[in-house]
């Protein structure tokens, strides 16, 4: 988080990925079904990976140090981060 570039929030996961703005996106466990098949719909047709974070929301919010709960979070640009890791196969 410190060198690359994250949106929060679900409705900019679903336009990054409807855009193909996004390298990734990271959804929660509890991310509401009609918004999680959204966002894997778009990234489908933009070739973007979509990472499901075992966690709930909340426990995604605290992970990245946020007061509020994070349902999805778009990676921009993974920095000096190897997030991209959890997606390559």
């Amino acid at each position: 988080m410190k060198t690359g570039k994250l949106v929060f929030g679900s409705e900019n996961a679903i336009e990054a990925a409807r855009s193909g703005k996004a390298r990734m996106v990271v959804v929660a466990s509890n991310c509401p079904e009609d918004t999680k098949s959204s966002i894997k719909a778009f990234a489908e047709l933009s070739k973007i990976p979509v990472y499901e974070y075992g966690g709930s929301s909340v426990d995604l919010g605290l992970l990245c140090q946020k007061p509020f709960v994070v349902a999805a979070i778009t990676v921009r640009d993974p920095g000096d981060s190897e997030i991209m890791k959890l997606v390559q196969t």
